[in-house]
């Protein structure tokens, strides 16, 4: 299993690193140019130094060099070294070389009055970087008018490098040095402030391990900071809990009032057997008992059969198959249908149609029992002699069937709102052992599955009226 905040801290540790490293890098870079480009200045003071000690004079060329002032080029182990040349011929070494009669500092053919750097060895054997220059002798004023063109010349000075390679070694490693401690410390600190950052989530976290569907919030943490990542999911939460307390609480009272349901005919059924058995000669009991028998079992069937076809009803794997549906002739089947409950469902009903031919697309049986069940409800919770409006119309989203009713018992707003859980009853005070409060919910919920907008609303003032959307085309 994958952590959140090892993954945060190994990625900013990642990338942070990765920029101090390009920042080092960049860094030692630079340091390295300077410090090569400062000692390639101070070979060319050098260079510029000596070039001054060459004068030109009528009796000839002259090179007036003094050890004392420049007693690096003079005999020790840390020497370093200069060559002159006038043509091919060699016109001063440095003291230093005297050690070295055989061997000639590095001399390039260049241009006159440029220069070359190179990386050399030096006689001695140690590494070093020469600067070769060109450049023709600077002739006096006084005598430039009497005398030729003077012959340039060549001068070669060679530094070891040995001392600047220590330096360098000695930077590069204290940058890399310095570099690991930055690490290890942006590491320390980014492992510290991600676990500092995360303690609202850890908090949160904490408080989901002790919630239970009887709480009515989450608390986010013990004190009152709230923050805009987390108010989302703490929202979110509270929702679910309360969406879960509010299913406990309807798994609870549905549990109770299925066993209320069955309590009534389960115990008609054991007090006539009771009866029975006890007086078995009683002509009065025995002709009726099976008939009673008969019945309650039926209505017992009834609900079981209502509760499974509620459970059907809000399964996604519902088997559907859609047609095409002539509304008109299905609304005059339902009625026919319910005619023998309903004497004067004729009357009572008033279908008001835009045309003969209305039709859509939609699973017959669904379509046939959402009409039965609202059909059925109207003609029950309505005065007997009262006008049921049935409307059917067709519009840009589809066809609409709304069916209206004036009520008995008026409906308070929040009766309304539980019309459709299951074996909910608004009018307790009109029992009926063949009401069990399950038509609106199977409706509710065959509608949901066929992808049709069932609603519901109170018109005034004693009257409630259920709509049906169908869609023009629904998807398979």
């Amino acid at each position: 299993m994958r952590s959140l905040t090892t993954n945060l801290v190994n990625t900013m540790t990642y990338v942070v690193s990765a920029i101090l490293i390009i920042v080092f890098l960049a860094i030692d870079i630079s340091i390295d140019n300077w410090v090569d480009a400062e000692f390639d200045s101070a070979l060319t003071d050098k260079s510029n130094y000596l070039k001054t000690l060459v004068k030109v004079t009528p009796q000839g060329t002259e090179f007036d060099f003094s050890g004392e002032f420049m007693p690096e080029f003079g005999i020790s182990t840390k020497a370093s070294f200069f060559q002159l040349w006038q043509g091919s011929n060699v016109f001063e070494r440095s003291e230093s070389l005297r050690a070295f009669a055989g061997v000639d500092l590095l001399k390039k053919d260049i241009p006159v009055n440029s220069t070359f750097f190179a990386d050399v060895v030096l006689p001695d054997g140690r590494d070093g970087r020469a600067m070769v220059s060109y450049f023709e002798p600077q002739v006096p004023k006084v005598n430039r008018s009497i005398m030729g063109k003077v012959e340039p010349m060549w001068l070669t000075i060679a530094i070891t490098t040995e001392d600047l390679s220590q330096i360098l070694v000695i930077i590069d490693s204290s940058l890399a040095i310095g570099l690991l401690l930055v690490i290890v410390l942006i590491r320390w600190a980014v492992v510290k402030v991600i676990h500092r950052g995360l303690t609202p989530l850890n908090d949160l976290n904490m408080s989901l391990k002790n919630v239970d569907v009887t709480q009515k919030h989450i608390p986010l943490s013990t004190d009152s900071e709230r923050y805009l990542e987390i108010e989302p999911i703490r929202n979110e939460l509270n929702k679910f809990v309360k969406i879960s307390q509010q299913y406990l609480q309807t798994e609870k009272r549905i549990t109770a009032d299925i066993a209320h349901e069955l309590k009534t005919p389960i115990s008609e059924l054991i007090s006539l057997s009771e009866i029975y058995i006890r007086y078995p000669d009683d002509q009065r009991i025995g002709a009726s008992y099976k008939q009673d028998v008969l019945s309650i079992s039926l209505r017992m069937k009834t609900i079981v059969n209502n509760l499974l076809l509620l459970q059907q009803a809000s399964s996604e794997n519902i088997s559907l198959h859609r047609q095409h549906i002539n509304i008109n002739t299905l609304v005059n089947q339902v009625i026919e249908e319910l005619a023998f409950k309903y004497s004067t469902i004729h009357s009572r009903l008033n279908i008001n149609n835009q045309a003969s031919d209305l039709s859509c697309i939609a699973d017959e049986f669904s379509l046939h029992l959402i009409l039965s069940n609202l059909f059925d409800n109207a003609l029950y919770y309505s005065p007997p002699q009262s006008v049921i409006q049935i409307r059917l119309a067709t519009d840009y989203q589809g066809l609409k069937i709304s069916v209206e009713n004036q009520l008995v018992t008026s409906i308070n707003v929040n009766d309304l709102e539980k019309l459709t859980l299951p074996l909910f009853q608004a009018e307790q005070s009109r029992s009926n052992s063949d009401r069990h409060g399950l038509g609106l919910a199977i409706v509710e919920n065959i509608a949901k599955v066929n992808g049709f907008e069932f609603g519901f609303e109170l018109v005034p003032t004693d009257k409630i009226m259920f709509s049906l959307q169908i869609p023009i085309a629904v998807d398979s």
